[in-house]
């Protein structure tokens, strides 16, 4: 029994070291049956806890008949929710009520085009940026990144941060004529200048975010080339837990990006998932290569 016990231990060790080794590895597929066609989605050994709520939504047909809820052309397609329920509440319910998912952030698995995320409730309720158990969304990423588009995100994600440090820095009486400076390149809409200024003003007070201890967004050289070479959405890096990619059905989300949406993001035309199926790796391999 005790040699029994210690090969249980020293198989689950090696599974452990190979997820922490290649946490994009997938043995596990998930058959998703749209009203628009087929999607596969292949579910990652590096987030287990989404990978098995998904493995376990789908096996009791959780998302049957659930509706695609809301589009963002070249965004994001999202999933899972029923007629006549909103995301919004929905998401809270689920976070007061304790139905979340730790967070599972690493930094080889990325917001790429064609990969698969939880919904979260986002800002100061939610810290720890629990993911929803429940609504899911395919993240799309449209046309080729740039890398102004890569920097202008990351200079968006850290725009809040900066705002506040800037302005209590303007603040200070010794400040006065800097902050007088500043407000009258605004009005006259000298943006240049007004912008020079302001990225001086941002290296000026960066080291007392760091003294705070506030961390700002960033993306590796690294991560930035895998976003040039494959698109996405950075700005979703650290946001949202990705857990899978779209391993057949590339072509299904080129369709759902052609469906029209009103103001709200709610398509026009009613897509649907018919049904889910569970796949092993091996049962993946006979059906799909």
């Amino acid at each position: 029994m005790r040699i029994l016990f210690v090969g249980v231990l020293g198989a689950v060790f090696l599974q452990s070291c190979s997820a922490l080794r290649n946490p994009l590895k997938i043995k596990n597929y998930v058959e998703l049956e749209t009203t628009e066609g087929s999607l596969v989605v292949g579910l990652y050994e590096g987030t287990p806890a989404h990978r098995d709520n998904f493995i376990g939504k789908c096996s009791s047909n959780f998302y049957d008949g659930t509706l695609m809820y809301s589009a963002v052309r070249n965004t994001e397609y999202s999933f899972g929710l029923r007629r006549g329920n909103r995301e919004k509440d929905l998401l809270s319910a689920d976070l007061n009520g304790g139905r979340t998912l730790p967070s599972e952030f690493n930094e080889k698995i990325l917001p790429l085009r064609y990969t698969i995320a939880m919904k979260s409730v986002d800002g100061a309720e939610n810290p720890e940026k629990s993911s929803d158990a429940c609504l899911f969304f395919i993240i799309d990423g449209g046309k080729k990144l740039d890398i102004h588009e890569i920097r202008t995100t990351i200079a968006i994600k850290n725009r809040d941060t900066y705002k506040l440090y800037i302005e209590e820095y303007l603040s200070r009486p010794e400040n006065a004529a800097l902050k007088d400076s500043m407000k009258a390149l605004q009005t006259m809409q000298t943006m240049k200048q007004y912008n020079e200024r302001y990225a001086e003003l941002m290296n000026i007070v960066r080291p007392q975010i760091d003294k705070d201890g506030i961390e700002l967004f960033s993306i590796s050289e690294k991560n930035i080339e895998r976003y040039l070479k494959d698109g996405g959405v950075p700005m979703y890096e650290g946001r949202y837990t990705v857990f899978g990619e779209i391993s057949v059905g590339e072509d299904v989300v080129g369709r759902l990006s052609g469906i029209g949406t009103n103001l709200d993001g709610v398509p026009k035309k009613e897509v649907s998932i018919v049904s889910t199926n569970v796949l092993k790796k091996k049962d993946f391999k006979k059906k799909y290569k």
